[in-house]
């Protein structure tokens, strides 16, 4: 199982306060060669009000770029009321 080490946490804090969680997210993934699932998980602990549908989001999202998911702007759009 994936566990966020603290300079993860510490990354996805500063990308997410940055800029947009598409952006932030697979800067993150990129940086720490992580995949969708761990990149969900550890938005899971950086932003306070995560819930389900959030996570389920990220899970769908096309971080790949590869036009099977989520666009970008999509998931920047489902998850623009989440708090770092």
């Amino acid at each position: 199982m994936f566990e966020s080490t603290p300079e993860i946490l510490a990354a996805a804090r500063a990308e997410l306060t940055a800029g947009p969680p598409s952006a932030a997210l697979r800067a993150i993934a990129q940086r720490f060669q992580l995949q969708r699932t761990d990149v969900a998980w550890a938005a899971a602990e950086v932003f306070q009000n995560i819930a389900t549908p959030e996570i389920q989001a990220i899970w769908h999202w096309d971080m790949e770029l590869d036009g099977k998911g989520h666009p970008d702007g999509e998931l920047d759009r489902l998850l623009s009321h989440l708090v770092v």
